[in-house]
C-alpha cells in the first residue's frame, strides 16, 4: 500500500501506486521544486517566524521542505482525503518537522461536514487529482470543513491553494484574511478552467492584490535525481502579493482577463535556474 523514498534530505511514505506525486518524489527526488522554493523565498524575506498554511498539502511534498528550511516557522496544512492525511502527519513527525500542524480537513465557504473523495492508499492514480469534482463519481466520506479565517492566526504570512477547482469556495471561506491584505496567496489557475479563475483574479484584485503568473514543473528539467522526464507536467498558478510586497522572482503580471495566457517556458524566466533551455 505504502512505499518510502527520499526527497529533499527526507523520507517520505507515499502511496505505491500514486503516478503524480509519490512518483516524482521517487524517481526524481523533487514535486514542484520552483514552488517549494517560491514559498521559502518570500518566508525568507518576511524577516521573522509567522505562518504558512498549505490548503490541499498532499502527503506534505510542498510543506515538508519549507518547514525543513523553516524550522522556526508553523506550517499548517489542511488535506481532506483521510489517507493522504495520515500519512501527512506520519511524514512530519518521522522527520522531526515539528513546525508542522497536520489537520485532517477540508478547507470551503463555511463550517461543517462535506462528502470527499475516499479512494483507498492502495488504490492507482494521481491522488493530487482528488477533489470535491469528483464526489460523484467515486466513492466518497464525510469530512471536517473549515473556513480559513477559522484556523488562521494573526501572523500568517503566505498561503497556498491547490485544491483541484475548489479555490473560489476556500477563498469565500477567507473574507478576513483578503480584508487583512497583509498574506501572499498561491492559488492554482488551471487553463481549462479560465472563467473560475478570472473570477478568483477579480476577487483577489477587488482586495488590491497584484497578480503574477507562476509556473511549477512537476520535476524539473535538471532534477535533483534522475534523468529529465520524458514528458512536462506541471501547475500554473496566480501568486497574488499585497501592497508593498516585492516581486522576488520577477514573475510576469497577469493582464487583462482577455490578454494572452503565459503557454511558452520562456515566459518564466526563473526556470532556467531549473535547467531549462530559454
Amino acid at each position: 500500500m505504502l512505499a518510502v523514498t527520499q526527497a529533499y534530505g527526507l523520507t517520505f511514505l507515499y502511496p505505491r501506486l500514486d503516478d503524480a506525486v509519490g512518483a516524482c518524489l521517487r524517481d526524481h527526488g523533487e514535486f514542484a521544486r520552483p514552488e517549494a522554493d517560491l514559498i521559502g523565498d518570500y518566508l525568507a524575506a518576511a524577516g521573522g517566524p509567522g505562518t504558512f498554511i498549505d490548503v490541499g498539502a498532499n502527503i506534505g511534498a510542498i510543506a515538508l521542505p519549507v518547514a525543513k528550511r523553516h524550522p522556526a516557522w508553523r506550517v499548517l496544512t489542511l488535506e481532506a482525503h483521510r489517507g493522504l492525511a495520515g500519512v501527512l502527519a506520519a511524514n512530519a513527525f518521522g522527520n522531526r518537522l515539528f513546525n508542522v500542524e497536520p489537520t485532517h480537513a477540508a478547507a470551503g465557504a463555511a463550517t461543517g461536514l462535506a462528502s470527499f473523495p475516499a479512494n483507498r492508499l492502495s488504490s492507482t492514480g494521481n491522488f493530487g487529482a482528488l477533489g470535491f469534482g469528483l464526489a460523484g463519481a467515486v466513492r466518497t466520506e464525510q469530512v471536517r470543513m473549515c473556513t480559513l479565517d477559522e484556523v488562521a492566526t494573526p501572523d500568517v504570512a503566505f498561503i497556498k491553494v491547490d485544491v483541484e477547482g475548489f479555490e473560489a469556495q476556500v477563498l469565500a471561506g477567507a473574507g478576513g484574511l483578503l480584508s487583512k491584505g497583509s498574506a501572499i496567496w498561491l492559488l492554482e489557475a488551471n487553463p481549462s478552467d479560465r472563467e473560475q479563475v478570472q473570477t478568483n483574479a477579480g476577487l483577489m484584485r477587488h482586495f488590491g492584490y497584484r497578480l503574477f503568473w507562476f509556473y511549477a514543473p512537476f520535476v524539473c528539467a535538471a532534477p535533483l535525481k534522475g534523468s529529465k522526464p520524458a514528458r512536462w507536467r506541471g501547475d500554473l498558478n496566480l501568486l497574488a502579493l499585497p501592497p508593498g510586497q516585492p516581486n522576488l522572482w520577477d514573475l510576469e503580471e497577469v493582464g487583462a482577463d482577455d490578454a494572452p495566457w503565459p503557454d511558452r517556458f520562456d515566459r518564466f524566466p526563473y526556470l532556467s535556474r531549473y535547467g531549462y533551455q530559454l
